[in-house]
């Protein structure tokens, strides 16, 4: 079965230990599933990539150097790995923008992310919509945490609710809720049956928690491959999440749409113009 990560981090030592050491990061790794402080770089990932049958993973960094360094690793491995770039400072919008429509020329650039939990911008900051508005023209993917996040910030930022402006203002853009998006799954699937460019990830969540409702949506002829696998990794291992997400109970379609499926069809790009 073709199997996509859809969020994999490369993670320094110094990464690691800054991101750790902050005080509402310091039960992260505790609280998605990982004690282990540990760097990873591209030969790491791909090591576990190999060794669990996982085909591309999509590294999710910034839209600065991060990116840069992600985009050079992709084009050293061509298919194995994608980028995303995530929104580090809503409050430049312009240069934002400019930077999205750069990256946008490299076909291994294929998802942009809004993190309130990182930026505390909400879901529906306006100095968000000048992305949301280029990523729609472009046609990129642009994946938004959504739910209770793990750090001890303000919950509200990310509230589902909150893209409900974002899917009315913005109704060709493809939005892919990240990490769950706990515990509103039922408001998700609603807004889902509503908006067909919808989709939700299981990044940094146990597979083994998904709510019943949430899998027979996940295995119902309507409504299969709108939710999409990911990891997290290392955050959340993803060792534990593949296997936690291969013991669902979902026919070998259904399967095959959330291991990759639907991420092969997302995440294709054409720049030809």
């Amino acid at each position: 079965m073709d199997v996509v990560d859809i969020w994999v981090n490369f993670v320094s030592d110094d990464l690691a230990t800054q991101f750790l050491s902050q005080e509402q990061n310091r039960d992260v790794s505790d609280y998605l599933g990982s004690s282990e402080r540990r760097a990873q770089g591209a030969e790491a990932v791909l090591s576990s990539m190999d060794e669990l049958g996982v085909a591309t993973g999509i590294v999710t960094t910034d839209l600065g150097r991060g990116a840069e360094e992600a985009l050079e690793a992709a084009a050293e491995h061509p298919g194995r790995l994608l980028v995303a770039g995530g929104v580090t400072d809503p409050s430049r919008p312009t240069r934002n923008v400019r930077r999205i429509r750069a990256l946008a020329d490299e076909p291994s650039f294929v998802m942009v992310r809004i993190m309130p939990v990182a930026t505390g911008a909400r879901i529906d900051d306006p100095r968000h919509y000048p992305v949301y508005s280029v990523c729609e023209e472009l046609r990129i993917p642009v994946g938004i945490n959504v739910g209770v996040p793990g750090p001890k910030v303000r919950s509200r930022l990310q509230h589902p609710e909150l893209l409900e402006d974002v899917l009315i203002d913005f109704p060709d853009l493809v939005v892919i809720g990240a990490h769950m998006g706990h515990p509103y799954e039922e408001l998700l699937m609603n807004y889902m049956r509503k908006w067909t460019n919808l989709y939700l990830s299981c990044t940094a969540y146990a597979p083994r928690y998904m709510e019943r409702a949430l899998l027979m949506f996940m295995g119902s002829t309507t409504y299969r491959g709108r939710v999409l696998w990911g990891s997290d990794e290392p955050w959340f291992p993803m060792r534990r999440s593949l296997a936690e997400a291969r013991d669902l109970p979902l026919d070998d379609g259904a399967m095959a749409l959330f291991l990759g499926g639907t991420a092969r069809r997302l995440f294709a790009r054409d720049t030809g113009g």
